[in-house]
């Protein structure tokens, strides 16, 4: 027994002995040259190490006085004072050496250069290909065989033999095959207090990281392997965000061998931000235990990805994942987000506190098959989705189903609900590549948005009211003379036109057209389809009611038509299509278009506010026509339109008729008063009202080049209420231009034109209704429009020229040829310059 205790003694002293003996006489430093030139043949960058020195007190000890690790552009990748490398007998006597290295607090910095790529991946040199250096494989042939043992190392050093030719093998029938001492052998990390740096240079961003942790036990590929990493952040990003907290990961690597190969590796992993608080401001705020973590069990083989299952959580939305994916057979993999509760989520993002959001959303999905053959489905619902806007009277109610397959969605259907309002939506998609849309839009109950929304206070009237007063003074003001009025009239033109120059200007700042132009190169809506239809049963918002709404929607090729289009609106029904052809740098466009019994008065009065300088009545209208563009002076200028129209019970808007009659025939009057005694002394006291209305107003038109030409322009006057109106109508759609060559019939005697009854200068009596024909006939005569239609100018000139030449007519009845010239010539020289050169009188005088 003393013998035993004597040599394990003698044993323990020599063991000790050496401990204290080799240190000093083994000197580890003379390697740092070899290890760094090795190292940096390896690598991008440069390796630099401080001193080595060994230490075999309880393990074996390599400590490094200082380590530093440059990238390619010389910056600091790595860099620590304290690091070593361990080795604990037991592990050697054991058959499984064990390497730790550890370094304390290092500095680590992760560098994003100026070309988007990250310093640490380009760190490592790509090894040369065995074509190109050939090394490998000769020094391999060449080399004598070394004998050993182990069967591996055998293989692996042994000749191939010359003689016979070697049996083929493909790359599945091959094993991995790993040396005993590489199965066996497992390393370990342990990083203390590290200060991780991450800088984006090309965003001039840079984040650090304090007490940034990592520990590896046991990394090898024949036991179970450990990692935790740890960190306690407290960083500011920009000015504004704020990060403090801690967050860790833990996995475990589990491998499974069998005879030196690897068959798979059991790995879970769980990591957790729960504690992490996140400062956005009224964006964004995660308050510490807010959960957001995420976990993953599943089984690594050679070929197979197994997911037992894998779970993402953020506050109280959680998908989860599982299924496996094959390198042959492809994925079938199933995910599912259970119906998320949207109603907590100010809690996270103050802002959406005034929405004070309601109901809930769900997704479920799975997918399989190989990338180039993938099949997947999906499934979004929507229930009882609420949400309060700033403009909102109430909160609509959302449910929503939405069905994905294959290159295709099978069904979208959405439902919204509301004080006195629901819409339907069903649809569906094929072809994500060449998309076919189908879709029906309904609500058999109609939507009053009236209910719904707060519009904005429209100051549309008042405004109108103001512009009516305006430039209703140049349509009653008669002009002093023929000459005067035309001059005004051209200097109305001229400012008129000017003004519409103006506006083109401004409104060609936004090219509508050019914006389709990403339409037009994309070949997915060049092959896109769509067929739908829309049926409500009214809309009404801002006051607006339209009822009966139905139309059809079709694209094909980029042409849009609408189709079947109907609705009724104003007491009236509008029907006819649409049809645009995209394609053309200037869309291309056809249109046909039916109007019966649409009251302009209540447009009017509600928000249609471009018609109140226009007539009021009941319109009725058809039309057809084609044009070409979508800016709106384009519009104008292009749209060529034929068609026909008739108001019923109208009147006109900026036009006094009945008061523009009187100016004519007084006017007329007050010129030849002086020479014609006959009418000395007469007046026409009667007045407009200011609202002459006709039984109808009607024409055929034409729309082309920017203007409206009413050749045959008539207005029947209403029993007592207006003067006829006969004639030529053209309106500037672009520049608000109006010239009107009319003729005015006081059929209903509202201008008390018929009452001048002056004496007969033949016979005594009086001479009945003198500015008309004859006695029985009505005082007709012309007149011209000119300047805008939204503030017209009147010229009486002809009127004057007309009339006068009635009255000649008249007074010179049954005299001689030389009374009739008098009366001509005491006529012209009355009217004076208003009369054009040569006898404009000579028609109705018979010379």
């Amino acid at each position: 027994m003393k013998k035993i205790a004597a040599i394990l003694g003698g044993f323990f002293a020599l063991i000790l002995v050496a401990i204290i003996v080799i240190p000093l006489m083994v000197d580890v430093d003379k390697y740092r040259p070899q290890i760094v030139k090795a190292a940096n043949e390896q690598l991008n960058g440069t390796l630099e190490l401080g001193k080595l020195s060994l230490s075999l007190w309880g393990k074996i000890h390599v400590g490094v006085d200082g380590l530093a690790l440059k990238d390619s552009q010389q910056r600091q990748l790595v860099g620590v004072k304290v690091a070593s490398f361990d080795m604990p007998y037991t592990s050697i006597f054991s058959g499984a050496p064990l390497v730790t290295l550890r370094m304390v607090q290092p500095d680590i910095a992760v560098v994003k250069g100026k070309d988007g790529k990250l310093n640490l991946m380009s760190l490592m040199k790509v090894a040369p290909s065995s074509a190109q250096t050939g090394a490998p494989a000769n020094g391999a042939a060449s080399g004598s065989p070394a004998t050993n043992t182990s069967a591996t190392n055998t293989a692996a050093t042994k000749p191939a033999p010359t003689t016979t030719a070697a049996a083929p093998t493909t790359a599945s029938s091959q094993k991995i095959e790993l040396p005993s001492m590489a199965v066996n052998a497992h390393v370990g990390v342990s990083i203390e207090d590290a200060k991780l740096t991450y800088k984006d240079e090309v965003m001039a961003l840079t984040n650090t990281i304090d007490q940034f942790n990592l520990r590896v036990k046991d990394f090898s590929l024949s036991r179970k392997t450990e990692l935790e990493l740890w960190a306690d952040l407290k960083t500011k990003m920009g000015t504004d965000l704020s990060v403090e907290g801690p967050l860790k990961l833990i996995a475990e690597l589990t491998p499974e061998l069998s005879g030196g190969e690897f068959k798979s590796a059991a790995v879970t992993a769980n990591f957790t931000a729960d504690d992490l608080t996140i400062d956005k401001g009224v964006l964004f705020m995660k308050k510490k235990g807010v959960p957001a973590n995420f976990k993953f069990d599943g089984v690594l083989s050679q070929d197979t990805l197994k997911l037992n299952k894998a779970s993402a959580q953020f506050f109280n939305a959680e998908i989860v994942v599982s299924g496996d994916y094959n390198q042959v057979k492809g994925a079938n993999i199933h995910f599912e987000a259970k119906p998320i509760d949207l109603n907590p989520w100010s809690e996270l993002v103050p802002m959406l506190k005034e929405y004070e959001l309601e109901g809930k959303v769900g997704l479920s999905g799975e997918a399989k098959g190989t990338a180039d053959a993938l099949q997947y489905a999906a499934k979004l619902t929507v229930e009882n989705f609420a949400a309060k806007g700033p403009m909102l009277k109430a909160k609509p109610v959302v449910n929503a189903e939405v069905d994905i397959a294959t290159d295709r969605i099978e069904k979208i259907y959405v439902n919204l609900k509301g004080p006195g309002n629901e819409l339907l939506l069903n649809a569906k998609l094929l072809s994500f590549s060449k998309p076919q849309l189908t879709f029906a839009v309904t609500s058999p109950k109609g939507l009053d948005l009236d209910q719904w929304i707060e519009f904005p206070k429209s100051e549309a009237k008042g405004t109108a009211k103001k512009e009516d007063k305006k430039e209703e003074k140049p349509a009653t003001a008669a002009a002093p003379s023929g000459n005067s009025a035309e001059s005004a009239s051209a200097k109305a033109n001229t400012s008129a036109s000017g003004s519409a120059s103006t506006a083109g200007t401004a409104g060609s700042s936004a090219d509508f057209d050019a914006m389709l132009d990403p339409l037009r190169k994309n070949e997915m809506a060049k092959a896109m389809t769509v067929d739908g239809s829309v049926s409500i049963a009214f809309i009404k918002a801002m006051g607006i009611r339209i009822d009966d709404i139905g139309l059809k929607m079709q694209l094909k090729n980029l042409v849009a038509a609408l189709t079947g289009l109907k609705m009724k609106m104003y007491d009236g029904t509008i029907a006819g299509g649409f049809t645009v052809d995209l394609k053309p740098q200037h869309p291309q466009y056809s249109m046909n278009l039916s109007v019966t019994g649409f009251d302009i008065q209540k447009a009017v009065e509600s928000q249609f506010q471009s018609f109140k300088d226009t007539i009021v009545g009941k319109l009725s209208t058809t039309m057809t026509g084609a044009g070409s563009s979508f800016n709106p002076d384009e519009i104008k200028k292009k749209l060529q339109l034929k068609g026909d129209f008739k108001i019923a019970n109208a009147s006109f808007k900026t036009m006094d008729i009945a008061k523009m009659a009187n100016e004519a025939i007084s006017g007329t009057i007050a010129k030849i008063a002086s020479k014609v005694p006959a009418l000395q002394g007469k007046k026409l006291n009667a007045s407009s009202n200011g609202g002459a209305k006709y039984e109808m107003v009607s024409s055929n038109y034409t729309i082309n080049g920017g203007f409206l030409d009413a050749p045959n322009f008539i207005a029947k006057a209403a029993p007592k209420a207006g003067v006829d109106i006969k004639g030529a109508t053209k309106m500037g759609l672009v520049d608000e231009s109006l010239d009107a060559k009319w003729e005015l019939t006081d059929t209903q005697r509202v201008t008390g034109a018929d009452q001048l009854n002056p004496p007969n200068p033949v016979g005594g009596g009086t001479i009945n209704n003198i500015l008309a024909k004859s006695e029985k006939d009505a005082v007709t005569f012309p007149i011209t429009v000119g300047c805008k239609w939204s503030s017209p100018c009147v010229n009486y000139s002809a009127s004057a020229e007309y009339l006068a030449g009635v009255v000649a007519g008249r007074l010179a009845k049954g005299l001689g040829e030389g009374a009739k010239a008098k009366a001509v010539s005491a006529v012209q020289k009355a009217l004076g310059n208003s009369l054009p050169a040569g006898n404009p009188l000579k028609k109705l005088f018979g010379h």
